[in-house]
């Protein structure tokens, strides 16, 4: 789980923002809380949305999640020349040559099988707008905490690494000497066989999302389909809900032709099955997000899904959060964070869920959580409250 995102001079964002998820101690007991695996006294929220104007800076956070993520794991393959995508400065003169920052704190484990410490990955990403240097890796850096401070498991400055005896590598292995000014310490380790990256690209892993680069992306539709012929369990409970979600749907069919895989539907009272692109676009969204959040249930992963409310009804949308607050469907701890336009859902969330970003005219992403708003109760509608402008971060026309 994750607790803690921290994000300076990142697209919208200029100043330091802090998303600390923290519940605090006088909140109520609910079950859209979980117990930190790291700190058990701590509980952190299971479904965290961000709500904003159009162009607010929403996406711009769970866009630096995804690019943190995507660095770490994947970074090796860059080509050795190539710009670090994902990743730009606040586009005023003052902030081009200030790095880019993003740390994360989440629960993790040094080996399978051992409990889970608090842990923070950061990195600083330098645009050297003026130079063909392009954008390099200023610091980065992994620490944990097993006894309640935080110590640092490796750092980098630039090309110079060092490293703790946790990272079970010492400073002068050759593996070091491969990590490009483009590359993460962690996916070039990975690729070299060493056990600690390796672990923590696995973690990694149960992280999905439907952010690439700058724009959501759909999972290639035979890659989709795929994916579920081979996961059997995936399919028959997508089927489970199809049912439920779509009147009148039975079942989703996979067959495989010389294009590929393709679906068909059976729908009661038709004399024959209904393809793909004759479903209504909330029923192919759902199939689309569908395996996202199925894979972190099941893991105990975290989905970054930006614009959830997209083409689904807004009554459905609740049901997808009760399955993360549900402890006998998430019984791993699997975190939802997404951004949604439709007020209605602030209704079946919590204040400690909710965070608003707000851009004023020629001004940087300032983001906030509704419970730090003074004075605010759980009761009456938190979305009457918000469509009023008391919460801010509403839309001005004109």
């Amino acid at each position: 789980m994750i607790h803690k995102v921290v994000i300076q001079n990142f697209f919208s964002i200029a100043d330091q923002q802090e998303i600390i998820l923290k519940v605090p101690a006088h909140t109520p007991d609910l079950p859209c809380f979980q117990s930190s695996r790291a700190i058990s006294e701590e509980r952190l929220p299971k479904v965290i949305g961000f709500f904003g104007p159009n162009a607010s800076g929403k996406s711009t956070i769970l866009r630096a999640l995804a690019a943190a993520v995507e660095f770490a794991h994947v970074s090796v393959n860059f080509d050795l020349e190539a710009q670090i995508p994902s990743f730009q400065p606040y586009m005023r003169k003052d902030w081009w040559d200030k790095p880019i920052k993003l740390v994360i704190d989440f629960d993790g484990r040094l080996n399978a099988g051992e409990p889970s410490f608090l842990f923070r990955y950061e990195l600083h990403i330098t645009a050297h707008e003026h130079t063909r240097r392009g954008k390099e890796v200023s610091y980065e850096s992994l620490s944990y905490a097993p006894k309640g401070k935080l110590r640092r498991i490796f750092e980098r400055i630039r090309q110079a690494v060092k490293v703790s005896s946790e990272f079970e590598i010492k400073d002068n292995d050759p593996r070091l000497q491969s990590v490009r000014p483009n590359a993460s310490v962690i996916s070039t380790l990975g690729q070299l066989n060493h056990r600690l990256s390796m672990s923590l690209i696995a973690d990694i892993k149960t992280i999905q999302t439907n952010i690439i680069a700058l724009d959501k992306a759909q999972l290639n539709p035979n890659r989709m389909l795929a994916y579920y012929a081979e996961n059997t369990n995936c399919l028959k409970d997508l089927n489970r809900e199809l049912r439920r979600f779509d009147v009148g749907l039975e079942e989703m069919l996979l067959e495989q032709d010389s294009q590929g895989w393709f679906a068909k539907f059976k729908h009661s009272g038709l004399d024959r099955f209904i393809f793909m692109d004759e479903e209504s676009s909330g029923t192919r969204r759902l199939i689309d997000i569908f395996p996202r959040l199925h894979y972190v249930l099941e893991t105990g992963g975290i989905a970054i899904i930006d614009e959830i409310d997209a083409d689904l009804h807004p009554l459905l949308l609740p049901e997808l959060f009760r399955w993360f607050n549900d402890s006998g469907r998430n019984q791993k701890s699997a975190q939802l964070f997404f951004t949604a336009h439709n007020p209605p859902l602030l209704d079946e969330l919590e204040k400690e869920q909710i965070f608003f970003t707000q851009k004023l005219t020629g001004k940087p992403t300032q983001v906030y959580r509704a419970s730090d708003i003074k004075g605010l109760r759980r009761t009456p509608s938190l979305m009457n409250k918000y469509l009023s402008g008391e919460l801010g971060a509403i839309p001005h026309i004109g």
